[in-house]
């Protein structure tokens, strides 16, 4: 069985290797924007709506069938890549032609992606890159066994970066595909080695079936009784954060003060990403590691997330309190271990599925008497049809675990 593993390292380029990586940035967000804007020019003909911000909100409103007539419309990353030549004769674009080819190609590949997306109603049509926003300063390196290297500490990059030193925290194994080295909000260059590797059996011997209930308090809880409490990274930073930004909101926009204090801000959400990243990591290669079947709920986390402000016209009901549970949900990273759960027991050669998530808390999980009266306190459980007594958590996760089993006896 073959894998595709994404190893990430922090780079620590000179000086001249940072102003080089900057440029070659901006040549993609240029390419980008010009090939949307090349995109937008066909819609404006196709539709007649010339305003951009009408045209957006029309594109965003089609239906999935209108969407497919209209993207046959639009050109091909292949016929992008045409263009693309033609572009770097201009004039306003001649410094196109220092870039790397590759680079900028690939960012209009990823535009004709974003498009199809959009296409299948999964996000809305792609808008213009921004230098301000860290992550739309992004390169890949498709071909890295041709064009990039390893040379101990350094890796080794095209278009006159050369070999640029990176802080070995991990080893590489696989084959390397491809490379994407991408900015941060702190002004920090990583970059991500794509490989492939052989799993030639699988990596874990266990034959145990656990559910999971996902919580706040606690943010995972085992059908076998074994509690992670979480991190709550955002919460432990909410403090500081605020006072900062109070600092930040008296101070004159663009000056040298205001972009340190914008930076210091970045870090403090930066170190939140980094421990919620670092406890998700271990807590979901710990639990794939012991069991061949995990099942959690299905949970919608953006439909339970969703403000609830209202509009101007009907103004929504307990504003304050929804807007502390939605950043308590999203603390949790519900979705993220999620996704981590699937391909590491994937990897391992285990199973993995997602069940509806209604009433888990209610069901008896003895007598499977449902009621709303069996959970009348936020942590204990007491069925009201037998009198079985339990953690209310753990047992929405046994609830959760039978809601898996019983699926898969249905298909077997």
């Amino acid at each position: 069985m073959k894998i595709l593993k994404a190893f990430k390292y922090k780079l620590e380029p000179t000086n001249s290797q940072i102003a080089l990586l900057y440029r070659m940035a901006g040549c993609g967000r240029v390419v980008f924007n010009d090939s949307l804007e090349f995109m937008l020019n066909i819609l404006k003909i196709e539709t007649g709506i010339s305003d951009k911000k009408a045209l957006y909100k029309y594109l965003n409103d089609l239906p999935p069938k209108e969407r497919i007539a209209l993207i046959k419309k639009l050109p091909t990353a292949f016929t992008l890549n045409k263009h693309l030549t033609q572009w770097k004769k201009k004039e306003d674009r001649v410094w196109l032609g220092e870039a790397y080819t590759d680079n900028l190609q690939q960012r209009q590949k990823d535009l004709a992606a974003s498009a199809s997306e959009w296409c299948k109603g999964k996000r809305g049509f792609p808008v213009f890159r921004q230098r301000k926003l860290a992550h739309h300063s992004t390169m890949r390196f498709v071909n890295f066994t041709k064009y990039c290297g390893i040379e101990k500490r350094h890796f080794k990059l095209p278009n006159k970066l050369g070999l640029v030193k990176y802080r070995h925290s991990q080893p590489i194994s696989g084959k390397p595909k491809n490379a994407t080295v991408s900015l941060n909000v702190c002004g920090e260059w990583h970059i991500s080695i794509m490989c492939e590797i052989e799993l030639s059996k699988p990596q874990s011997t266990a034959t145990t079936a656990v559910g999971i209930d996902m919580g706040i308090a606690k943010n995972m809880t085992l059908s076998n009784g074994l509690v992670f409490s979480g991190v709550h990274s955002f919460k432990s930073i909410m403090g500081n954060l605020a006072k900062e930004q109070r600092k930040f909101a008296r101070m004159v926009k663009g000056s040298a003060n205001w972009q340190k204090q914008k930076l210091k801000i970045a870090k403090l959400h930066q170190k939140a990403s980094d421990v919620r990243r670092d406890y998700q990591q271990k807590s979901t290669t710990m639990i794939s590691n012991n069991h061949a079947m995990i099942i959690v709920e299905d949970l919608k986390v953006a439909n339970m997330s969703k403000s609830a402000k209202g509009s101007a016209d009907q103004h929504g009901r307990n504003v304050k309190q929804k807007s502390g549970l939605n950043r308590a949900i999203l603390d949790q990273g519900w979705g993220e271990i999620r996704r981590q759960l699937s391909y590491k027991m994937e990897w391992q050669g285990g199973v993995f599925m997602a069940v509806p998530p209604h009433h888990t808390s209610q069901t008896c999980p003895v007598c499977l008497h449902k009621d709303k009266a069996n959970r009348l306190t936020q942590a204990n459980f007491v069925c009201v049809g037998c009198g079985f007594t339990e953690n209310a958590d753990i047992v929405g996760a046994i609830n959760v675990l039978n809601r898996g089993l019983a699926a898969l006896a249905k298909t077997s």
